[in-house]
């Protein structure tokens, strides 16, 4: 099978397709990429091992009529640029985000088959524009069906890269030892999403001053040093990083966490099982993290706090209770994820 894919701009459409795309070559398949030269696909070129593309194409919503105009003129050099690299008979799947849209609208022009992953609770403006013209549409959250066509939707949950899946295979206590924390005392995983995030960032210093837990706390590049001279003055028990490659050492130290909820953080979460709290980022584009959140709360798995409410006293109530009953927790959080989402997202389109 030959297939294009294009996912991008952020880490929250790149890294679900490059999962994808890593389960597509595996099976040997003809992949090929294309994404944006501004986006975090572009820096991360480097885990990409198939043909890429990589064009100037930027944000449509939010922009100003000037901005707007900018947009659509890099829009329609992408869209050339794409439809030269496009050769078919082959089958496009697009994961959404402005990145996306040239090589979906390439597709529709090409009479390709046309398919859709959505991430989130709330779908982008470029999948749901592109939704009428897709043969099938792949989602992850139960929430977002009722956006599309209802004949054509199908809840795969999100691909998860197989360097995640394979750190299920490490015991806790194998986690612990490699980052050298003490087995006898739960750990609070902190993590903001890929940009950090600086309220969450005093909520848990707060919360670590507090209560003296041990725990490590990614807090972004911004906030890193300050944090991390805090908790050592304090002689805290927490690591700290500004960013850590290998998160399923982390989810498999962790016995708690307290997290923004982009949907990637909330199905790794999931899929290890990890009890959470999760302050949705409000200003997230129609609220799509509360809703992520909310559809694991409704599991019985996580709780949710909107931030106006994230007093450290409450913070610190709720991630009591997921201590306190953390294995009803646990494994009620799993029945979230589906780790086999890639191999039931190539199947559908191998059937087709």
């Amino acid at each position: 099978m030959k297939l294009y894919v294009s996912g991008g701009g952020t880490g929250g459409h790149f890294f679900p397709a490059l999962a994808l795309m890593e389960e597509a070559i595996k099976k040997k398949h003809n992949v090929f990429y294309v994404g944006a030269k501004r986006g975090i696909e572009n820096k991360m070129q480097h885990l990409i091992n198939c043909q890429r593309l990589f064009l100037d194409v930027y944000p449509f919503v939010g922009l100003n009529p000037l901005q707007k105009i900018k947009s659509l003129f890099y829009l329609s050099k992408a869209l050339m640029d794409t439809f030269k690299f496009v050769k078919g008979p082959a089958k496009a799947l697009v994961f959404g985000g402005y990145a996306s849209l040239p090589l979906g609208l390439t597709s529709i022009l090409k009479k390709m088959p046309l398919f859709l992953h959505e991430q989130n609770s709330v779908p982008s403006k470029t999948n749901q524009l592109l939704s009428r013209f897709a043969k099938k549409i792949f989602i992850t959250f139960e929430h977002s069906r009722k956006f599309f066509p209802k004949d054509r939707v199908e809840r795969t949950g999100l691909p998860i890269r197989e360097s995640l899946l394979k750190s299920l295979n490490m015991s806790r206590d194998e986690a612990l030892k490699k980052l050298g924390l003490n087995e006898e005392y739960p750990v609070l995983l902190v993590m903001g999403g890929s940009q950090g995030s600086s309220f969450l960032n005093e909520v848990a210093a707060e919360v670590f001053l507090k209560t003296g837990w041990q725990g490590i706390h990614i807090t972004g590049y911004r906030d890193y040093q300050r944090i991390k001279d805090l908790y050592s003055e304090k002689k805290l028990r927490v690591l700290v990083f500004p960013f850590y490659e290998d998160m399923g050492l982390l989810y498999r130290a962790c016995s708690v966490a307290l997290s923004r909820s982009g949907a990637g953080s909330v199905c790794e979460l999931s899929l290890f099982g990890v009890p959470s709290l999760f302050i949705p980022y409000p200003h997230a584009a129609m609220d799509h993290q509360y809703y992520n959140a909310k559809e694991l709360e409704e599991l019985g798995g996580a709780f949710v706090l909107r931030e106006e409410k994230a007093k450290p006293k409450d913070v610190i109530q709720m991630l009591e209770k997921l201590l306190i009953d953390r294995e009803s927790f646990s494994e009620r959080m799993k029945t979230f994820c589906k780790p086999d989402a890639s191999i039931r997202i190539l199947d559908r389109l191998e059937e087709s």
